[in-house]
């Protein structure tokens, strides 16, 4: 434990080195500015991005910052249209709403026929997307508020997972409900080694939090991951466990309870964590293997209008 605690001390203190806020030719096509973000322990604040096609250098500029910080908070730019933001995007990967997986998970998220989960049906009021599935989706608390949205990584309970989340403040009061995000790389690299030699090729379990339970609706499963998952491009592992993680596939149900339990105390005790307090304009991009996030309810006609984009898959 104590070279994995060291190991992980020696990373955070690599990735405080900033990237040059000096432009020179070879930077790339946005003039790009990176600035640590106050008592954070990870995440960087970005200024300079323009709404076009990011080159290769810019992409490689980015890429390394989400790599080192893995929250980039973009500020201080022109608010994106869906096309602009599309464009920019596709810099990094392929959009999860121009796969086949990703397309059909983000029909089902609204437009999906059948029974619903309670959340599903309390939250329904402020998810607003077309019904061709095309574009972002809208979130507005309204005179009803929104319920509290628990630990998660977006996407987990799908065979595809995103790479990269999007979220941004289209509108909001000085003050609103923040979101929390918390390192699972860290929570990963600081498990005892046994622990970690015990479930190395284990799955975890997820259900659709917009279905009802197993209990309601038995199946085996929605999606099965890794409980270490590897980033598709650096190979660097977290831990998916989160509030949606139902058991550990392989282990009886009270020994795989025994271990999540095990896994979320842990979580809780070496897991960073961030609170990302919105400002109108924030647009942020995360690394969606290795942040997870949470926010606590809403309450009813707080200005809190945001915008969630289908982010980028592997």
């Amino acid at each position: 434990m104590e070279q994995t605690v060291y190991a992980v001390r020696r990373h955070a203190a690599a990735v405080r080195q900033q990237p040059s806020d000096r432009r020179s030719p070879s930077q790339g096509n946005m003039d790009l500015q990176f600035c640590p973000l106050a008592d954070a322990p990870f995440g960087v604040e970005v200024r300079g991005v323009t709404w076009e096609r990011p080159d290769e250098i810019t992409v490689q500029r980015l890429t390394v910052a989400l790599r080192g910080h893995l929250l980039l908070v973009l500020r201080g730019q022109t608010v994106p249209t869906e096309g602009q933001l599309d464009e920019f995007m596709r810099g990094f990967g392929r959009l999860v709403l121009e796969t086949e997986d990703g397309a059909f998970h983000y029909a089902l998220q609204v437009h999906q026929e059948g029974p619903k989960s309670e959340q599903a049906i309390a939250n329904s009021h402020y998810l607003k997307r077309r019904a061709d599935n095309t574009g972002s989706t809208y979130h507005s608390s309204g005179e009803y508020g929104h319920t509290e949205l628990i630990w998660h990584n977006d996407q987990n309970h799908k065979p595809q997972l995103k790479t990269l989340s999007v979220f941004e403040a289209i509108d909001c009061e000085p003050v609103v409900v923040p979101t929390v995000f918390r390192n699972m790389y860290v929570a990963y690299e600081t498990l005892p080694m046994d622990l970690r030699a015990r479930l190395e090729f284990k799955q975890v379990v997820h259900f659709d939090p917009r279905l009802p339970g197993p209990k309601e609706l038995p199946r085996l499963c929605d999606a099965m991951h890794p409980i270490f998952t590897p980033h598709p491009q650096s190979g660097r592992k977290a831990l998916l466990v989160n509030d949606y993680t139902y058991r550990i596939v392989g282990f009886e149900r009270s020994e795989s309870d025994r271990l999540l339990a095990e896994l979320r105390a842990h979580t809780d005790e070496w897991a960073p964590h961030y609170f990302h307090q919105w400002r109108t304009g924030d647009l942020c991009i995360w690394d969606n293997i290795g942040l997870q996030h949470r926010r606590d309810s809403v309450p009813p006609n707080q200005k809190r209008e945001m915008r969630q984009h289908g982010g980028v898959a592997e």
